[in-house]
């Protein structure tokens, strides 16, 4: 088919820092058709403004006198039920493959049980207690992956929909619209990927075409019009169907190749981004997949420059396609949350790094726990959860520090902001989490899952440490040892109210000179070990807070006398506070939001506010 008579059916594309100490980050309320403040199942822990260094790093060859070596047995009691999926065998794996490979969800509902016994995996409670430490000890904000989110806001009710509209929505011009994004064609050659532009007809790369004239073409190809597929035309030109929506009237064709352009490489790290971009629509066609498999794949494209000066590419199929924030998660972090410190998170945990010479080991070491009796409380029977909903970073008004509920000064990743800090769930009651309906029939394998988690359980863990300072040991103890009425949080369904855990921390102290010089003395083994009651283990507990307060900024520390009394960690308490979260459940201030409700971008409140 001709290029113009593309030109005759495409007749309308030419036409057309600090926010959060005592004041806290309370909104300020400027707008009285929105005091509505959004709920949700989670909230933050604000963002510390100061990092605190941890002490100097011992020496991993040798036990030093003046530090602490042992393990701290913890009796775990979950209040809630409690539920941590269980490994696959290699024959559950392969089906798993299979069943991914047809574009269909399979899950293994048993609880975490190696060997056939019920435990709790080391791994997930370190996770816990690290985050913990992280968060009690104003360590460096970790454990994320830097990424560009992605967004497409050209009907957002918030500043978002100007942000899009500068980079690529239709302008009016009397009557008409015209296009900022470029039309071209995805190239995999050898591991890189570049964008070849499409030859410009009239000054245009692409063009609108009626759906109904989409639609004869494709008939007259032999083949099927479908919702998102693109079709190759004789003179090298591609018809794109774009996805379904109200009143649609048109698609659009990207004409051939230009043989004269060089191609425009994409950046790995664009190519990264684009396959973690979550939100991307399951029918919506993955480009770099389909690129994998194809000689070329038409796409829409724009070209936009980072923090760095780096040249970045966005793209999609199209027009109006998800584009990248140009400032990523990490930019959103105080310039302290970079720095080479050796915090205490780090300094217990360990580090890994690119530089090996920054990498070191840590000092606490996590058992699996394991039931306390066998034969008690074992997992209940097979049931449907509700929608399991994973967290959504572009979730702005919530993860971004907000300075006022206005919808058109909303702050998005594309903003001069912060992050809000480390998420944390509310406790639930633990009794509203199943599906309404648990029948096989109304049963979405792809969207849904089938659990078995244990109830009114106990379980024993103990953790080992060696070498760790008094402060170290401070820092661990403070995170397993919380304030009356207070709860840990473990495991999936958190947002449904499963998960909440108590943890009584006993602490054992090895002292190994007197270990090894009487262990052959007496008619048993002597192993130097001794039980610190809860005067010393407070002792220790208010030596790290000292600590800590004292190396804080001033503005975080303010008037506390102990770290539950600062700005932050009041917020934390809040969210650890087991009938606290109860009671908000209650009252129904800590439920996910309906989609109506959702879109309108109402602020989430910090915890004393909720």
């Amino acid at each position: 088919m001709a290029k113009r008579k593309f030109q005759d059916k495409s007749q309308n594309y030419n036409k057309n820092k600090n926010f959060h100490q005592q004041k806290g980050n309370n909104p300020k309320r400027d707008e009285p058709d929105q005091q509505k403040a959004a709920t949700a199942p989670y909230n933050f822990v604000p963002l510390n403004m100061s990092v605190v260094p941890a002490d100097p790093l011992p020496t991993h060859d040798r036990f030093y006198s003046d530090r602490f070596a042992g393990y701290i047995d913890c009796e775990m009691t979950t209040l809630t039920p409690f539920y941590i999926r269980d490994g696959l065998t290699i024959e559950e794996y392969l089906h798993q493959r299979k069943q991914q490979e047809k574009g269909k969800k399979w899950d293994k509902s048993d609880f975490f049980s190696p060997a056939g016994k019920i435990r709790i995996p080391g791994s997930s409670i370190r996770g816990m207690v690290r985050n913990l430490v992280e968060i009690v000890s104003w360590s460096k904000f970790g454990f994320f992956e830097d990424q560009n989110l992605y967004y497409r806001s050209f009907a957002d009710v918030s500043s978002l929909r100007d942000e899009y509209k500068k980079y690529m929505n239709p302008t009016d011009q009397s009557g008409g619209s015209t296009y900022k994004m470029s039309a071209g064609y995805l190239v995999k050659e050898g591991y890189r990927y570049y964008i070849y532009p499409a030859e410009k007809i009239q000054g245009k790369q692409f063009g609108k075409i009626p759906k109904e004239v989409a639609e004869t073409i494709v008939l007259n190809m032999g083949k099927e019009y479908n919702n998102f597929k693109c079709y190759k035309t004789d003179d090298g030109a591609y018809l794109m169907v774009s996805g379904p929506m109200n009143k649609k009237e048109n698609d659009w064709i990207i004409f051939q190749r230009d043989s004269s352009k060089d191609g425009l490489e994409i950046l790995e790290i664009d190519i990264k981004n684009y396959a973690l971009d979550e939100n991307r629509g399951n029918k919506v066609p993955d480009l770099i997949k389909l690129c994998k498999k194809n000689q070329e794949i038409p796409c829409f494209y724009i070209e936009w420059e980072d923090a760095d000066k780096n040249k970045r590419i966005s793209f999609g199929h199209t027009p109006l396609f998800r584009i990248a924030y140009t400032k990523s998660i990490k930019d959103h972090l105080p310039l302290i949350h970079h720095s080479d410190i050796i915090d205490f998170a780090h300094a217990i945990f360990g580090n890994t790094s690119e530089k090996n010479e920054d990498s070191f080991s840590g000092r606490v070491f996590f058992e699996d726990a394991q039931l306390s009796d066998p034969n008690s409380n074992l997992t209940s029977d097979e049931k449907i959860p509700k929608i399991l909903l994973g967290p959504k970073p572009t979730t702005f008004q919530h993860y971004l520090e907000q300075k006022t509920i206005n919808k058109d000064k909303l702050k998005h990743y594309n903003s001069e902001t912060w992050i809000r800090g480390n998420k944390s769930y509310w406790h639930k009651l633990g009794n509203n989490w199943e599906k309404d309906d648990q029948s096989e029939e109304k049963f979405n394998r792809n969207i849904e899952t089938k659990i078995k988690p244990v109830n009114n359980t106990n379980f024993n863990c103990r953790i080992r440490y060696e070498n760790l300072s008094r402060n170290e040991l401070g820092a661990l103890l403070f995170a397993l040892k919380l304030p009356d009425g207070c709860a840990h949080k473990l495991g999936m369904g958190k947002s449904i109210g499963l998960g909440s855990i108590q943890i009584q921390p006993k602490l054992f102290v090895i002292n190994r000179k007197e270990r090894y010089s009487l262990l052959f003395n007496t008619k048993s083994w002597e192993l130097g070990e001794t039980q610190y009651n809860e005067v010393k283990v407070n002792e220790i507990i208010s030596d790290f807070e000292k600590y800590i307060l004292e190396n804080i900024d001033e503005k975080e520390r303010a008037n506390a006398q102990s770290l539950w009394e600062t700005f932050r960690l009041r917020q934390f308490r809040l969210l650890l506070d087991f009938e606290k979260g109860k009671e908000l459940e209650k009252a129904k201030k800590i439920d996910y939001m309906e989609i109506e409700e959702f879109k309108k971008r109402n602020v989430l409140s910090i915890p004393e506010n909720v």
